[in-house]
């Protein structure tokens, strides 16, 4: 990544900042979006009183001269800032154990969380294990949460993990992932700056794009949706379908950058109201076997599990189709679901994520392990198709060769 420099024009139709606020939040507490909005966390850590704040976010983040942006807007605001840069990708209990020390050590009163969604995901665990007085293994595995964290503010890097507005936190503990959902983790400020994302390399762009588009196609698949969930996801999937591809070739375009991290935020609210569904599930299946951008396994998976839920969700998928561009008038509902699938497999392959296992170095006698882990750890009681081991394996076995079955 190159150094950080947020002196790129600004188009007059995208300089419009705006606060969101809704039922149960209270100023200064909401969602502030727009580009250079990261300018005032200082402002409003210090209307929520912090005085020593523990900045939570990884060595690249730091190197990038974001981290130094928030510690001078802190610090001009008063505030005593100690910075934890230590967090890795997919994060282990061991980080999540190292925060939990610092932030007793320093007596943190406010916890920011800057950069991917692994930063953002301790940034929430450690703000709920240091007044709960439970280290975070514990919190994880029992996920008993009786107090009020400490006040967090989230400032996501990237547009894809949506964790800024997720109440889930996942940690992994050896090969096994622990999660917990609370309200409690959601931060009373989100800071969401496009601006923080125009130099995000194509493969993460890709990535955590993907990411985004399945946390609105799975929202909507949910056996939990209803309509207020359903706009905020098709929102989500017109504006990923349409920008994603124009960040991922020109990722200096402030229009693409601003649209999808608009379309990751709204995508994200929208599942944490329903909840994932499998393309998550294998996500975490593969990551057991072979390390890997969570992204990725989004993406080649979620086409697949698309497909697997056509027969009872046509009409819904078709809803995609058309959030995705598809001119599907002339169409049966079945052909325009499976128009649908076509759609997000050749978005994914067009942001050159991986289109098979194989490609990606799995092998052929892992298959049956991986399905076997996905069906009996990470099981979805709210996909609208029941899946049997049998349906695993073939899921399993068709995203190892790259090729969508319908069965």
């Amino acid at each position: 990544m190159a150094p950080v420099n947020l002196d790129f024009i600004i188009p007059p139709h995208l300089q419009r900042e705006f606060f969101f606020q809704t039922a149960g939040t209270h100023p200064p507490n909401g969602i502030l979006f727009g580009f250079n909005t990261v300018k005032k966390v200082g402002e409003l850590a210090g209307k929520l009183g912090g005085k020593r704040a523990l900045l939570v976010t990884d060595e690249v983040i730091v190197r990038m001269g974001f981290a130094d942006l928030v510690i001078a807007a802190m610090e001009k605001e008063g505030i005593k800032v100690h910075v934890f840069d230590k967090v890795e990708p997919e994060p282990h209990i061991e980080t999540a154990n190292d925060l939990y020390e610092t932030v007793r050590k320093e007596s943190s009163d406010l916890v920011v969380g800057l950069g991917g969604g692994s930063s953002l995901d301790m940034a929430k665990l450690v703000s709920l294990a240091a007044t709960n007085k439970q280290e975070p293994f514990e919190l994880m595995d029992k996920k008993v949460v009786t107090q009020p964290p400490l006040k967090k503010i989230l400032i996501p890097t990237t547009a894809g993990t949506g964790a800024e507005v997720s109440m889930f936190t996942v940690v992994s503990a050896g090969k096994d992932k622990y999660f917990m959902g609370t309200p409690y983790a959601l931060p009373e400020v989100a800071i969401i700056d496009p601006g923080l994302t125009i130099s995000l390399p194509p493969k993460i762009t890709a990535s955590t794009g993907i990411d985004a588009l399945s946390h609105a196609i799975e929202s909507l698949m949910n056996k939990l949706a209803n309509p207020f969930y359903d706009s905020l996801a098709l929102g989500g999937i017109e504006l990923i379908g349409k920008y994603l591809r124009k960040a991922h070739s020109d990722g200096q375009d402030p229009e693409a950058r601003y649209h999808m991290a608009m379309g990751a935020t709204i995508s994200m609210i929208s599942m944490s109201g329903t909840g994932g569904l499998y393309s998550h599930s294998i996500t975490y299946a593969l990551a057991m076997f072979q390390p890997m951008a969570h992204g990725i396994g989004c993406g080649i998976a979620l086409a697949h599990t698309m497909a697997f839920n056509l027969p009872v969700i046509e009409n819904r998928l078709a809803l995609i189709a058309r959030a995705m561009g598809g001119r599907i008038e002339s169409l049966t509902p079945r052909e325009a679901g499976r128009s649908a699938v076509d759609a997000v497999f050749n978005l994914a392959r067009d942001v050159e994520i991986p289109v098979s296992l194989q490609e990606i170095g799995f092998k052929r006698e892992e298959v049956p392990k991986m399905a076997e882990v996905c069906i009996t750890r990470y099981p979805r009681a709210n996909n609208p198709r029941p899946m049997s081991r049998e349906d695993c394996l073939n899921l399993f076995e068709s995203m190892w060769e790259g090729k969508v079955r319908y069965f």
